[in-house]
């Protein structure tokens, strides 16, 4: 079909005809003139999908100046289209049909990392596929890159269809690539009952920035709550604190305060409300900020802080929130 050229075409389906009152005689002119057309061309042979052996056949035996690419692409997918209706590993035809196709991947955009890590798994090379999600991909990517890695690390090589798109509820799988790429920090050896002020848990490092001013700013992490909800926890530059407290200063060695938080119905709603105050996500939005990304091991000092977003009227709301 490549190449082809458009010459002709003619409708055989009239939408509502016959049920929307009488037709004018210009419908009826155009009806009598599609069905001349379709009765004229109904001995035309139509053209028939390649079996997936034949697909296999061309890409193996021809040379392909043009549109190698485009052809392997679809021969891979009547692969898979076969093989997420009966699971089976590759055949040596197909894995070399991938694996040529592999060889032509060379790019940087989100799109094209997934599939070049997904070809690579379905080849079995899951440390390579892995190796190459070892990217900082868009919001919109993210949940892809997480189900492809849970694949990888089952070290299965079946094709799959993805989580639906974020908007029906893939926000779980983008979260856990969010908290596999920004982990908090996991002391080897840390006794929790010795620390004090006690330790605060945040389950991620995914940073967002609110630059203030010349060497200012407020940061903030998303946590997701077992319910659906939603906590930002807000931090000031390199977690220090602005009012006294009951602790020492020796107490804050390596130590970043929390210090306001608000509450929110899910992650979207956060990560909208976070938007429209002005934040931004730091791995998106990196800068000289970067000298003052809060450290540490987390405490809480809400109880004496200023409550710069829940108290002081420093928090713009949006719809919803």
């Amino acid at each position: 079909m490549l190449g082809a050229k458009h010459a002709i075409e003619f409708r055989n389906y009239f939408p509502g005809w016959g049920f929307l009152g009488e037709p004018t005689p210009e419908e009826v002119a155009s009806k009598k003139a599609q069905e001349a057309l379709a009765q004229q061309y109904k001995d035309v042979p139509r053209y028939e999908l390649a079996t997936l052996t034949q697909c296999l056949d061309y890409v193996q035996s021809q040379k392909m100046a043009e549109n190698e690419e485009h052809l392997r692409l679809y021969a891979w997918h009547r692969v898979n289209n076969e093989r997420m209706d009966s699971p089976r590993h590759l055949s040596a035809a197909e894995a070399q049909n991938l694996q040529s196709l592999l060889m032509r991947r060379d790019t940087e955009e989100d799109d094209g990392i997934l599939i070049k890590a997904e070809m690579l798994r379905e080849l079995g090379q899951f440390e390579a596929a892995a190796a190459v999600l070892d990217h900082d991909f868009s919001d919109e990517a993210e949940a892809q890159a997480e189900q492809m890695m849970q694949a990888i690390e089952r070290q299965d090589d079946q094709p799959f269809i993805f989580a639906p798109n974020r908007d029906d509820g893939d926000i779980e799988f983008a979260w856990a690539w969010q908290a596999r790429r920004y982990p908090p920090e996991v002391p080897q050896l840390l006794d929790e009952d010795s620390l004090d002020p006690p330790l605060f848990h945040v389950s991620n490092r995914d940073w967002w920035v609110k630059v203030l001013g010349m060497m200012s700013h407020n940061w903030a992490l998303i946590e997701p709550q077992a319910n659906g909800e939603a906590t930002v926890y807000f931090f000031h530059d390199k977690g220090m604190t602005l009012r006294p407290s009951t602790y020492k200063g020796a107490d804050f060695s390596n130590r970043s305060a929390v210090v306001d938080a608000l509450q929110f119905e899910d992650v979207h709603q956060a990560q909208r409300a976070l938007k429209a105050n002005d934040f931004d996500r730091l791995k998106v939005k990196p800068g000289p900020w970067l000298d003052f990304v809060p450290e540490g091991y987390f405490w809480d000092a809400r109880a004496t802080e200023e409550g710069i977003y829940s108290k002081k009227g420093y928090w713009r709301s949006t719809h919803g929130d």
